[in-house]
């Protein structure tokens, strides 16, 4: 199966917003736990430092009036005993004055010296030789010389605490890392998991062909959470079978309506053939003409209903347009047939704009089919006329605050109530008249009504003779 472009996978889409979040909350909580065990590492290392800076305090002493540092090698070495960190320390006495320490951290002493420090002690990070230190500064009292003073300067490198601190984040990481693995499996074959009904559903819709359209839900258990998506292809087949059986029909109807005049039309121009005499070519020629004007009827017809198919679904209005003027310019080009079978043809507007939206060619069509279908059914000498009125009283002013209604009145024969809906199907007629006709024409009025969302209805005539065809559309917009 082809990929669609630009189409990203549900797994991965679920693994993204699973485990992203997942994995930024653990980087949040390595970040929290790193700055807690700096400050527990830092605590706790500190108070040592501060405790080696006060046995140092505990050696000083005062000999002949300067101040000095009692602290023999033997001490100095248990002092600086540690197998991981080193230490550093300086002593200075109230004038300044140097009293003892290592020469490798007097330089970075002696940038420390001028600072100011609040009360006993003060901590500070800095570099000796290279190496990241610790230090302490704390001043103090001489023991039992409360009128002398002293500052010392002990640095302790700080890889133990750097070690402390690694194995505390090591702690907390390594149990999230794995974490965050044992969900990224369990999301991977979990969704995997989930998923698999909707492979169910496609290879049952893959192994049919294309003329199985049954629902989809009678050959595959749908989960819950799908079942809308299956619900709406079933509801899509379901619509394309009747699409497709409705062209089928209409094949097979317009097939057998075009056979018979097609059929008569051969046979009258073999006959016109053997025509012996101008006289009788010229009667033979005229049914010729004849049979032609209906096979061209009847396939315009066909080519109009075609047009509309299926069901209108692919209609959308275009344009507003005053009805009018529509009904007015196809009454016009009528007048021509109403005069030849001597019917009084009369059109009554309405006085002021009745505006509907949709497509003009279409809604001229419409006029034109009710016009001509109740121009052919009435007799000679009877009576047709329009009426195009703005109804404000509708039942049906609940989406429109006004309608528009087309009336097509006629005192012809009139058709029975059974067959009112029946006139509307294709190829229908109603029996018992000898008005040629295709039977095309109303079922083009009622594809063109649906298509605009209007209403057509079928009524008799005033005292119960004729017909009257009504045809209700909503108006553009509200007056």
């Amino acid at each position: 199966m082809k990929k669609q472009k630009g189409a990203d996978s549900i797994r991965k889409q679920l693994l993204r917003w699973l485990l992203i979040p997942i994995a930024s909350l653990c980087l949040v909580s390595a970040i929290i736990s790193y700055i807690i065990a700096i400050n527990i590492t830092t605590e706790a290392y500190d108070a040592a430092l501060l405790e080696g800076a006060r046995e140092l305090a505990n050696r000083l002493q005062v000999n002949h009036g300067q101040i000095v540092l009692d602290l023999p090698p033997s001490a100095l070495a248990i002092f600086k005993e540690d197998k991981v960190d080193k230490y550093y320390y300086v002593v200075f006495d109230d004038l300044g004055r140097l009293i003892g320490g290592d020469s490798e951290i007097l330089p970075t002493v002696d940038r420390l010296h001028g600072q100011r420090i609040n009360g006993d002690s003060r901590f500070f990070n800095r570099e000796v030789n290279k190496t990241n230190v610790r230090i302490v500064c704390m001043r103090t009292a001489v023991p039992g010389q409360n009128n002398r003073n002293a500052t010392i300067y002990l640095a302790e490198t700080v890889l133990k605490r750097q070690g402390l601190i690694n194995e505390i984040l090591g702690a907390v990481v390594l149990p999230q890392l794995c974490l965050i693995s044992l969900a990224t499996l369990a999301v991977w074959f979990g969704v995997a998991r989930g998923l698999a009904p909707l492979e169910g559903v496609r290879q049952a819709i893959a192994r049919r062909t294309q003329w199985d359209l049954r629902p989809v839900t009678e050959v595959v258990r749908a989960p819950i959470e799908i079942q809308p998506l299956v619900s709406a292809i079933d509801d899509l087949l379901r619509r394309l079978n009747e699409d497709i059986e409705s062209q089928h029909r209409f094949v097979a109807n317009a097939a057998h309506q075009l056979r018979t005049p097609l059929a008569g039309l051969k046979t009258q121009i073999e006959l016109a053939q053997r025509a012996d005499n101008k006289a009788e070519l010229s009667n033979f020629l005229k049914q010729v003409n004849h049979s032609v004007d209906n096979v061209t009827r009847l396939v315009n017809q066909l080519l109009s209903l075609a047009k509309l198919e299926p069901a209108s679904a692919w209609f959308v209005p275009q344009s507003e347009f005053d009805l009018n003027q529509v009904i007015k310019e196809a009454t016009s080009d009528l007048v021509p047939s109403a005069v030849n079978k001597n019917i009084d043809l009369g059109f009554e507007g309405c006085n002021e704009p009745a505006i509907i939206k949709g497509d003009v060619s279409s809604i001229r069509e419409l006029v034109t089919n009710l016009i001509d279908n109740a121009i052919r059914y009435t007799q000679p000498g009877g009576k047709v006329t329009v009426k195009l009125a703005v109804n404000n009283n509708a039942e049906d002013l609940s989406r429109n605050q006004h309608v528009i209604d087309l009336l097509v009145e006629d005192d012809g024969p009139g058709i029975p109530a059974a067959e009112r809906e029946k006139v509307f199907e294709r190829f229908y007629r109603v029996l018992g008249n000898n008005v040629p006709g295709s039977g095309l024409g109303l079922a083009i009025v009622k594809e063109i009504v649906q298509a605009h969302d209007a209403k057509i209805w079928i009524d008799c005539g005033e005292a119960g003779k004729g017909t009257v065809a009504s045809v209700r559309f909503p108006a553009s917009s509200a007056k």
